[in-house]
């Protein structure tokens, strides 16, 4: 059976707040994107060690490392957008290279192989147009990887190229390397258009290695999506979770809170949310 972890910064940035509620719901794994106004990746090494020792004097485990690898422009084409949760811009190769090694020594330090990436700000709703590009950037990010001794997991997501499963299954089944797989995040799908479960996943469940959890729906009148509290949009996420358990997957389930209530906190919405995921746990056969 899957593990259940929140993140952090969704709680609060000091992260000391952050997981005295996570301690309170009961859960034993976190995900930090960013603590104290800063993405993990561009802390300290003395501020890295005082996180990581942290977590494991509470007794928590981390997953996955969030990284914003990728979150970046193609070769300077494009335009940046988007959430880069209190990270640095950095567009060019050699940055994002640096900051592979950089999230590889942030795993080994949480005693974790998975490091989060993505693939570049989106360029136009079809991906085929730039497909050998994204190609030619990917295969030295995987190559080094493999020379840290780490899987780059590339998140499905809705600001970038490859945001949805069967995009991101196909192209990282056309990498070819045990050093790049699927995070699984069918909030994304939804995003996109992709009917998450079954669709989307079926596409990508033999490559996924770490997966994240949200809810949306979309406006009767638009058609547009926004977020929700997770378990009140439309989004099939116990379908989702009762398949990753019949497949076997052990790892980590993610919530990431994306909508806070109006009126409410974050902390809020963080405990709505996911009081509302371990009744559709609960429910999981």
């Amino acid at each position: 059976m899957f593990n259940l972890a929140v993140f952090s910064d969704d709680i609060d940035q000091d992260l000391n707040r952050a997981l005295d509620v996570i301690e309170d719901l009961g859960v034993k794994w976190v995900e930090i994107r960013s603590a104290w106004g800063k993405n993990l990746v561009f802390h300290t090494d003395e501020k890295l060690n005082e996180i990581v020792q942290t977590i494991h004097h509470r007794g928590l485990r981390v997953g996955c490392v969030a990284a914003p690898i990728f979150k970046s422009r193609l070769e300077g084409r494009g335009e940046a957008s988007g959430q880069l949760f209190h990270a640095e811009e950095q567009d060019s190769p050699a940055q994002q290279m640096e900051m592979i090694s950089k999230a590889a020594r942030i795993a080994r330090l949480f005693e974790t192989p998975l490091v989060r990436c993505f693939s570049f700000w989106r360029i136009g709703d079809d991906p085929s147009a730039i497909w050998p590009d994204l190609l030619e950037q990917f295969r030295p990010a995987v190559e080094i990887a493999g020379d840290e001794g780490i899987i780059l997991v590339m998140e499905n997501d809705f600001e970038v190229n490859l945001g949805s499963g069967k995009q991101a299954a196909r192209f990282i089944e056309e990498i070819g390397s045990p050093h790049l797989r699927l995070l699984w995040d069918p909030g994304n799908a939804y995003f996109v258009g992709e009917t998450p479960y079954p669709d989307g996943y079926q596409a990508g469940k033999h490559l996924i290695a770490h997966v994240h959890v949200k809810d949306a729906i979309r406006d009767p009148d638009t058609g547009q999506p926004h977020w929700v509290t997770l378990g009140a949009g439309e989004v099939d996420l116990l379908g989702n979770l009762r398949a990753l358990k019949a497949d076997g997957y052990e790892g980590v389930v993610t919530m990431e809170n994306h909508f806070t209530p109006p009126g409410a906190s974050q902390e809020d919405g963080v405990r709505q949310s996911f009081a509302n995921l371990q009744r559709l746990v609960a429910k999981v056969d």
